[in-house]
């Protein structure tokens, strides 16, 4: 039997969750949000695999795994022409400071003019 998922930290849900290329795309890939936190802390932040799976809360496989999958799936709709759409899976979102540094981008206790009201369609 199959252990739960573990709830993902992350920061704050997507600004934009639907990404689309120019031609019209019949194909779609799903990102979950702690994907997407993933990329962020690792690609975008610049933070390495052990901090970030920290940030999350989760194992450094566990973060390795979502990843490797998130990065796939990102290559999969630019070299195909699909959509992205960003939403669902199994995360909460930070209470209290998240213990981003003064640098972070999406954080929504630095951002909070910025933050959608996290509604992914």
């Amino acid at each position: 039997m199959a252990r739960s998922a573990k709830c993902r930290r992350v920061c704050s849900e997507p600004v934009s969750c639907v990404f689309s290329p120019e031609q019209p795309a019949d194909k779609r890939v799903e990102i979950p949000v702690e994907a997407l936190e993933a990329l962020r802390l690792c690609d975008l932040e610049g933070l390495d695999q052990d901090s970030a799976a920290n940030r999350m809360g989760v194992s450094r496989g566990t973060l390795q795994r979502i990843l490797y999958q998130a990065r796939r799936d990102v290559a999969d709709a630019l070299v195909g022409g699909k959509q992205i759409v960003i939403g669902g899976g199994n995360y909460q979102l930070a209470t209290g400071h998240c213990q981003c540094e003064s640098n972070c981008r999406q954080c929504r206790f630095v951002k909070q003019k910025n933050k959608g009201d996290g509604a992914c369609e």
